[in-house]
């Protein structure tokens, strides 16, 4: 079953809540956990990737906390899906061929290569700024 991963959904939700603030204020992670009864512990996890994918920023200190590093019309929902999950995988097969002795007389190996192709296509052109609604 194909399925966007709780990194990827809380992600987002990070992503879409720093729009709010702009480009130039940063937001305090323990804002948007008490905002969505969330565990700041686990969003202090989430953001990690973000940064280090470069989509957020951070600053310390009593103004500090975080901010889209990019602009709304930027941030993919590829990067966001690739920055949590790594690439997309939706058979096991498709990236260790070793799995599958019958790998070069696979018959749904094209379906596969299709529909992620088609998948990636929709994220490529999906940005924050599609996704983005203010309050």
């Amino acid at each position: 079953m194909f399925e966007v991963s709780a990194k990827v959904d809380y992600g987002l939700l990070i992503l879409l809540e720093l729009a709010k603030t702009g480009t130039n204020d940063y937001q305090a992670l323990a804002d948007i956990a008490a905002k969505h009864n969330v565990s700041p512990k686990f969003l202090s996890q989430v953001i990690i990737p973000l940064k280090q994918h470069g989509l957020v920023t951070s600053r310390e200190g009593k103004r500090g906390g975080y901010k889209l590093a990019r602009p709304l019309a930027v941030i993919t929902l590829r990067a966001l899906v690739e920055a949590m999950d790594g690439p997309l995988q939706l058979v096991r097969c498709m990236t260790d061929t070793k799995l599958c002795p019958a790998e070069q007389a696979c018959s749904t190996k094209p379906v596969w290569q299709k529909l992620k192709l088609d998948i990636y296509q929709l994220l490529d052109r999906t940005t924050l700024h599609d996704l983005y609604v203010r309050d």
